[in-house]
């Protein structure tokens, strides 16, 4: 296995080591976990590392939450967001399908126009934003919420290959956050995705324990054991795994 491709280097405390050094560059990660589970945390770490630490601009899309409530619960792990997006170094992009504007909740046609499955609309944004601040990095929280409006998993699969594509055309390097609830049931993004990084949950006694495997990483060496996360006042950190008798 070649070990000679460029190599995008996530932030993440733990995580680098067990991906030889990094993620391939210019290809699309799928993270998927149950909610709490701490995808969104990794996905805006990635993102803040890059523009911060290693000068790599990123775009970030959220498809469920408000951009506000995530900027300000960033700043329990001192990630500044509006200090990187005022120096064109992150943009927030609010893509939601329904929005709250004057205690009502309506449908926002800007990006959907009543379409079932805007994967169109949602990449020409997404490469738009690419070219306004030069992007190195992308998270889509969470492609979930469009795969929802489709019955036929053939047309789901089909719009989100020409969406990997799409980004994996312009080289840069995407996170793509999936929500898992059926342990029994593989969602499409699995399949058209260059990696799977699983996160999961556990209770034990009082606590929860978070944990992250890697599941699939084309071309790239990896752990495939299962790592303990730990959540401290910086974001995630990936540990090694515990060691049972």
């Amino acid at each position: 296995m070649s070990t000679t491709y460029t190599k995008v280097k996530t932030g993440i405390p733990g995580l680098d080591s067990i991906i030889s050094g990094g993620l391939k560059q210019g290809r699309s990660i799928v993270v998927s976990g149950p909610p709490g589970s701490g995808k969104t945390t990794l996905g805006l770490q990635f993102l803040y590392k890059g523009a911060k630490d290693f000068d790599e601009p990123g775009v970030y899309i959220t498809l469920s939450q408000n951009i506000n409530e995530i900027k300000n619960d960033c700043k329990m792990y001192g990630w500044d967001f509006d200090d990187l997006v005022s120096k064109d170094k992150i943009l927030m992009i609010d893509a939601r399908p329904f929005k709250i504007s004057e205690e009502s909740i309506g449908k926002d046609d800007s990006l959907y126009r009543g379409e079932q499955m805007p994967f169109e609309h949602l990449t020409k944004l997404i490469l738009s934003s690419i070219k306004r601040i030069e992007a190195k990095r992308i998270v889509i929280d969470s492609i979930t919420i469009l795969e929802m409006q489709y019955d036929d998993e053939f047309y789901t699969r089909q719009g989100l290959q020409g969406l990997v594509q799409a980004l994996e055309n312009y080289g840069v390097t995407s996170i793509l956050l999936s929500e898992i609830v059926e342990d029994n049931k593989i969602p499409p993004e699995w399949f058209v995705s260059s990696g799977v990084i699983q996160l999961r949950h556990s209770r034990k006694q009082d606590t929860m324990e978070r944990s992250l495997q890697v599941t699939k990483l084309r071309g790239v060496r990896h752990s495939d054991q299962i790592h303990p996360i730990e959540l401290s006042e910086d974001g995630l950190h990936i540990m090694h795994p515990r060691l049972t008798p």
